[in-house]
């Protein structure tokens, strides 16, 4: 059976347009991450650590994005263990004070050129400061890791147990802890930004610092809505900073474990996000959990049409909608 014009002309114009979908939206604040950690090869106080400093440059032996921070948010309000298709994210945001006053605001991406010391100067003062998902290893996933999982202590290069990622078209999800080494930009989830900070002026103590996640982007969104499924969104945090153990111009971010947390001054990282769950229907070539397959149905898998990871239209799971989805649609057509 081959998909023609003419039978979808004959479909829209015989269909009814109404319909009556199980969708609910879930709007939710998440005041304190459930894990922070400081993920740094000689931290001695996983879980513990008052603040969690970022840091790094182009290095040999190590990685590049050598202090990292890691924070994960137990997302118990919204369902779990639906399939991942069953969650659109409609928007999520990430916020967390910096507890230093030495870091100049960079709100712009900077060229991958400008990090090593043969490359053009920085055309701005200042690092941008990255938001990423986050990958384990060692068998870890955010629940088994949590606050006191193993470095494991002193890595080396590669060896953390979790660690920033972005998407490879060619790859899948991959590490970025060594991007400068490597010679790659990696699509970031977030840029930080301070809305009342003047670009090239130092961040005063204790601003936060909002990271507004690209839930356009199909990768990280896919990426959102299988953490969703799981229940829990982990996330890294990172920057490239240069520093030294007796100081530099890296952030301090603040850790939930700091003591203004603990008399109500301030909050660690706050996690606010608005998510569209439609729990499937089971009925072949629903996509709107309505458990009708009509006219909707056809208009949502012809407008999600090409590369969508964790579309509900995407009924074989191969990460595009292709004609074989149409035709799933009108195979299973009820009207």
């Amino acid at each position: 059976m081959r998909f023609t014009s003419s039978m979808l002309l004959g479909f829209l114009a015989t269909a009814s347009v109404a319909s009556t979908t199980a969708a609910e939206v879930f709007s939710v604040i998440y005041g304190e991450p459930d894990f922070d950690r400081w993920m740094y090869p000689y931290n001695g106080t996983p879980g513990t650590r008052i603040a969690g400093p970022t840091f790094g440059g182009p290095y040999a032996e190590i990685d590049d994005r050598y202090g990292q921070s890691f924070c994960g948010f137990v997302t118990v309000d919204i369902p779990v263990d639906l399939p991942p298709s069953a969650y659109r994210v409609i928007s999520m945001s990430m916020d967390i004070p910096i507890i230093n006053d030495v870091v100049i605001y960079d709100p712009t991406p900077d060229a991958l050129e400008t990090h090593y010391s043969d490359g053009p100067p920085d055309e701005d003062p200042g690092r941008p400061f990255h938001l990423s998902g986050a990958g384990f290893r060692g068998d870890f996933n955010a629940t088994t890791f949590g606050e006191d999982g193993p470095g494991p202590f002193g890595f080396g290069l590669s060896q953390r147990n979790v660690y920033p990622v972005a998407f490879d078209e060619t790859e899948g999800w991959i590490d970025i802890s060594n991007n400068l080494s490597e010679g790659f930009d990696p699509k970031l989830f977030a840029i930080g930004e301070c809305p009342d900070v003047a670009p090239g002026d130092p961040i005063p103590e204790l601003t936060r610092v909002v990271f507004d996640i690209d839930v356009e982007d199909p990768n990280i969104s896919c990426y959102l809505s299988e953490a969703l499924s799981f229940g829990t969104i982990d996330l890294v945090l990172s920057s490239y900073q240069t520093g030294s153990h007796d100081g530099g111009n890296y952030p301090q971010w603040l850790m939930k474990e700091h003591p203004l947390v603990d008399i109500g001054a301030t909050t660690g990282a706050t996690l606010t996000l608005e998510v569209e769950v439609i729990e499937p229907s089971g009925v072949s070539g629903d996509t709107n959990g309505d458990a009708a397959v009509n006219v909707d149905d056809l208009l949502n898998v012809l407008g999600d049409y090409g590369s969508c990871p964790c579309c509900p239209t995407d009924f074989d799971g191969d990460g595009a909608v292709t004609v074989d989805d149409v035709l799933a649609v009108i195979g299973g057509w009820t009207g």
